[in-house]
């Protein structure tokens, strides 16, 4: 998948169809940030298990905090310093994968 750094009208596109998500920068680029709310610790847990897997099958790593009750989720590609099309795919991906574990 492409290494190119993400459109800003494609960018704003994402970010009006997924809005618990946002775009922030800092001195390394661009990256995407989300926090996931759950119901209790363990399914935190799980949901971060099930990204750290997803993670490792489409080689695309995710920078996971997990906290009581809540993870945070941050995507950047960093060989491209900013996000790519892959960052908006796991995106989605950890979106279907949080449905499950609330």
């Amino acid at each position: 998948m492409s290494k190119d750094l993400v459109a800003p009208e494609a960018m704003e596109a994402f970010l009006k169809a997924h809005p618990d998500w946002v775009a922030q920068g800092d001195a390394h680029g661009l990256t995407l940030r989300r926090r996931y709310v759950f119901s209790a610790y363990a399914r935190g847990v799980g949901f971060v298990m099930a990204a750290a897997e997803h993670a490792e099958r489409v080689d695309h790593h995710p920078d996971l905090t997990l906290g009581y009750r809540w993870v945070v989720a941050v995507l950047t590609s960093h060989v491209s310093r900013g996000v790519t099309p892959r960052d908006l795919d796991l995106a989605e991906a950890l979106d279907r994968m949080y449905r499950e574990h609330i």
